[in-house]
């Protein structure tokens, strides 16, 4: 039996909060359209997916692990809406686990909309954060 598109985006992002959680760069850009749109309400990219790219990744992930403990990483998809033909709006719950909070262990929740367009693979073209993840490390006390 086929899988559906709900099946297949619930799988990219589970595969996605897998590979950013072990810092596989390779998947995780691949996940993302070669250019893409961020914007959370502390502040708004458009990121080219190139080495410079990668290496922020790679630093990124050492301070979330290194410095910060980070020792889980879910996400549960919560809704899926199709917009337009092959693109979704995908909205998922993080939930990272911090193992070096100021008081000890810590997770961090919080929700993400994702415009996301299905060809041969899912890539992300855009998303939005309702919090940054800055702030909801501070209010959670992980930094």
């Amino acid at each position: 039996m086929a899988e559906t598109r709900e099946e297949t985006l619930r799988r990219f992002f589970q595969a996605y909060a897998k590979a950013s959680l072990e810092g596989d760069i390779e998947t995780i850009v691949a996940a993302y359209a070669p250019t893409y749109i961020e914007s959370s309400p502390d502040s708004f990219a458009a990121w080219k997916i190139d080495d410079a790219y990668r290496k922020a990744l790679i630093e990124r992930h050492a301070v979330m692990q290194g410095d910060l403990g980070l020792e889980t990483l879910d996400v549960d998809v919560e809704s899926i809406e199709e917009v337009a033909p092959s693109h979704y709006l995908v909205t998922a719950q993080w939930r990272m686990g911090f193992a070096k909070g100021r008081s000890g262990r810590v997770t961090s929740s919080f929700p993400v909309t994702y415009v996301v367009k299905v060809a041969l693979q899912p890539e992300i073209l855009a998303y939005i954060s309702r919090e940054s993840e800055e702030a909801v490390m501070r209010r959670d006390g992980v930094i």
